[in-house]
């Protein structure tokens, strides 16, 4: 089964205010006079191709699709008025997360408003609910896939049965849902333009696992749910962790712009789960230690870990000797076959490090976002020549 990516749009109070990365060329129009589209700096990009990337900017066309209830409550000038501004502002926002000057684009996304889908909740009769998702199958001869490779989604009046939003993918088409958190307002409409709503951080946040990135929340583990070693687990602050908080508090980390990089303007079926797969180490490293000494004889017990829960019992165990360790990545962990289904890894795995000789145990994380950071970084950044190793050490700590 996929995994899925989703967020839900909460209702927290942020600041739409953004700046601009620093050092990062200003778009300007390419003469005066040319005709701006929405959300680019002033540039026309109305003519440029897909997977477009000039070596300054990436640039994306974005389909936008609107729920024919919600629309029917407002009028197109509204709509296109207000998409203007807000897709100016998740432009600024995206680039904007980049407070260290590491993407090596300028990332531009071009909403199409002269051709604003118009769905039904019913265009599936068997399942209403879904229809806002089904978009690309049932408006399959409005989207050009030599142009679009983005759809957003808008659900404006919420139904029965509709919740949630988030990200999926339509062969190769990456798919958003911008949906109300909750069934709360049915019938009424629901402003996705508010600044309470925070749209424009959720619809940037899904355009991080546009470009390929995962969702490092799903690592969070607190101290109750892991009955295990009683240990909590945060994952590293980034927009695909929190991406709420004001521009000048949230920033994209490292990983994620790794990731980001190293996709550039790529447009591939499933790309996050082939991102992951296709950039992981090629080995894991294991050093077990007590006292500062390698322990001779070693257990390591591996518990997945899911809804935020450390799961029992263990998933993997290996007993070796020496105090190392060493495992194909792949092999660890992926559960099934991870050319055919990349996207079947454990998104964080509690390690269980045991002293056979005394039964002293120690404890470390284990999210797959950090050991693919060190993929990623050997074999797009430093391009080295031989295999991609993470290490990791535990320590057992004496009695």
């Amino acid at each position: 089964m996929n995994k899925f990516f989703s967020m839900m749009f909460a209702c927290l109070c942020i600041h739409t205010a953004v700046s601009c990365s620093p050092n990062k060329e200003v778009l300007q129009p390419e003469e005066p006079g040319n005709p701006s589209v929405p959300g680019t700096g002033g540039t026309d990009w109305s003519n440029v191709g897909i997977e477009y990337d000039d070596g300054t900017n990436i640039v994306f066309h974005v389909k936008i699709a609107i729920d024919k209830e919600g629309f029917d409550m407002r009028d197109m000038d509204f709509f296109k008025s207000k998409l203007k501004t807000q897709w100016d502002q998740i432009n600024e926002r995206f680039n904007g997360l980049d407070k260290t000057n590491k993407l090596k684009r300028n990332y531009i996304f071009v909403p199409d408003l002269e051709d604003i889908i118009l769905y039904n909740h019913n265009d599936n009769a068997q399942d209403p609910s879904s229809s806002h998702w089904e978009v690309p199958d049932h408006h399959n001869n409005r989207i050009d896939r030599s142009k679009f490779q983005c759809l957003v989604v808008y659900d404006f009046a919420v139904q029965a049965g509709e919740k949630g939003g988030g990200f999926g993918d339509s062969d190769g088409v990456g798919n958003i849902l911008v949906i109300n958190p909750s069934e709360s307002n049915i019938g009424k409409f629901y402003d996705h333009f508010a600044e309470s709503a925070n749209t424009v951080a959720a619809i940037t946040h899904e355009m991080g696992h546009f470009r390929g990135v995962v969702d490092t929340y799903l690592c969070r583990v607190s101290a109750g749910n892991n009955p295990v070693s009683g240990q909590a687990f945060e994952p590293e602050a980034g927009n695909m962790n929190n991406p709420y908080p004001a521009l000048p508090d949230c920033a994209w980390s490292d990983y994620e712009m790794r990731v980001i990089n190293a996709n550039g303007a790529k447009k591939e079926f499933r790309m996050i789960y082939k991102t992951m797969r296709d950039y992981f180490p090629d080995e894991v490293e294991f050093n077990v230690t007590q006292g500062g000494t390698k322990v001779e004889n070693c257990k390591l017990n591996f518990y997945k870990i899911e809804g935020g829960k450390v799961k029992t019992p263990f998933v993997k165990t290996y007993d070796f000797t020496g105090g190392t360790l060493r495992k194909g990545g792949h092999e660890l962990f992926w559960y099934n076959d991870w050319v055919q289904w990349p996207w079947t890894y454990y998104d964080i795995m509690l390690v269980e490090a045991i002293n056979t000789q005394t039964g002293a145990k120690g404890y470390s994380f284990l999210p797959a976002y950090e050991v693919h950071n060190k993929g990623i970084k050997d074999k797009v950044e430093d391009k080295i020549s031989g295999k991609s190793i993470f290490s990791r050490t535990i320590d057992i700590k004496n009695p």
